[in-house]
């Protein structure tokens, strides 16, 4: 059906793994693309050549070591592209034309690259990148803030690296403080080693935080001084990532939830129910993305569990939920996924489409799967292990999900 069609696929995804299946990619064209998403490091001189024909693109993916000068040279005329991801690139001879290149785009994606030479890149400048996500092992901190500064509009950055986080950290914070990016408004900055000064020097010198902020920080670093900081932009903040440190609070993760009325993606140390229940009620009616483990104390978990399920229920545009988190519990201290402890006021979550418990197993049995299947139609994953009571009850709901659609593993089984 596809080759009878291809004048309206607008985005193609392919693996491109197995050699039959790239010689009948090779023979299609699509004459509208704008997203194309090519993963495999295999691309030989013939993909490149089907890759060039595309000229419509306006947002290209690749992960491939020999890219040269004359393919980037011919993707500077495509007048469309605005954003580009490269994964697993070497560079060493075509560096120049690559940079050329990145003078016009908006979004910009470096992810794990063979050793990258500078080329001219210290005589370029990148004013219409906007978007600018690095994940290095290979690039000194020295080198990324070079480049950086030469992004003047930048408006959202992430950076995963290593332990060259942590070098990187203070310096970017006083760049940040001296407004070398007045448009920053989504900082990423993902490893376990930053010293507090820094995150709080980072926040603080942001005008605006109205997309994202997700930082990585060290146990004890994250905690009263930056909340005091980030309040000021809870009306406008979309997108918060606290990953998990011991100092950060059920209170925090609840004053977010009562706070943030544009709130769209939250991802929170677990939070203690009783917190909840003697908090504001819920204001983030707009989010899309949860991952947030509720715990409750044993002689609690029939009283607060339904005054939890009131408060996701509100949850209407909820897609993705992870009622789960990295550090164990007792299953009695843990959201109970049950109709007889309240699952039945999820009815509302109708846009539900993953949902990942596969830290806090559940005891699910036949009747919450049917549930699910009338109430949650739009599911299409779940990862976890269904139920407890015994291995035969759990294959024979998990083998139900699947016949239904429904992608299911349980921990870290591949799907």
């Amino acid at each position: 059906a596809i080759h009878r069609h291809t004048q309206l696929v607008r985005t193609f995804k392919d693996g491109c793994c197995i050699e039959q299946e790239k010689k009948e990619l090779l023979d299609l064209k699509f004459l509208n693309l704008v997203s194309l998403d090519l993963r495999t490091i295999l691309l030989g001189e013939d993909m490149k050549e089907w890759v060039l024909g595309h000229s419509s693109l306006t947002y290209l993916r690749l992960s491939g070591y020999k890219l040269n000068a004359v393919f980037w040279s011919t993707l500077l005329g495509f007048r469309r592209l605005k954003g580009l991801r490269v994964q697993f690139l070497d560079l060493r001879k075509d560096a120049d034309g690559f940079w050329q290149l990145c003078t016009h785009l908006e979004r910009l994606e470096i992810i794990r690259p063979a050793p990258l030479p500078q080329g001219n890149l210290l005589s370029m400048e990148f004013p219409s990148i906007k978007e600018l996500r690095f994940d290095l092992t290979d690039w000194d901190h020295v080198r990324i803030l070079e480049f950086m500064q030469r992004c003047p509009n930048l408006t959202s950055f992430e950076f995963v690296g290593g332990e060259e986080c942590a070098r990187f950290a203070s310096p970017f914070s006083d760049l940040v403080t001296a407004r070398t990016w007045p448009h920053l408004h989504s900082v990423s900055i993902v490893w376990n080693d930053i010293a507090e000064d820094s995150i709080l020097r980072i926040i603080g010198g942001m005008q605006r935080i109205n997309a994202a902020f997700d930082i990585c920080y060290s146990p004890n670093f994250f905690g009263s001084n930056a909340m005091e900081l980030l309040r000021p932009h809870f009306s406008n903040i979309r997108a918060l990532h606290l990953r998990p440190a011991f100092c950060t609070t059920s209170q925090i993760a609840q004053e977010i939830l009562s706070s943030c009325p544009l709130l769209e993606r939250l991802a929170a140390p677990p939070i203690e129910a009783s917190v909840i229940a003697e908090g504001n009620p819920w204001v983030c009616t707009r989010l899309q993305e949860l991952k947030l483990m509720f715990v409750y104390d044993n002689s609690t978990l029939s009283r607060l569990q339904p005054l939890v399920f009131d408060r996701l229920a509100r949850l209407v545009q909820l897609e993705e939920w992870s009622p789960t988190d990295r550090q164990i519990y007792p299953s009695d201290r843990m959201l109970d996924l049950t109709l007889e402890n309240g699952l039945g006021k999820l009815s509302t979550l109708r846009s539900l489409r993953s949902i990942d418990f596969h830290y806090a197993s559940q005891v699910m049995e036949q009747q919450e799967i049917d549930w699910i299947f009338e109430h949650w139609t739009d599911l299409e994953s779940v990862r976890g292990n269904l139920s407890t009571l015994g291995d035969a009850i759990n294959d024979l709901l998990s083998k139900q999900l699947r016949e239904h659609g429904i992608r299911y593993r349980v921990g870290c089984d591949p799907e």
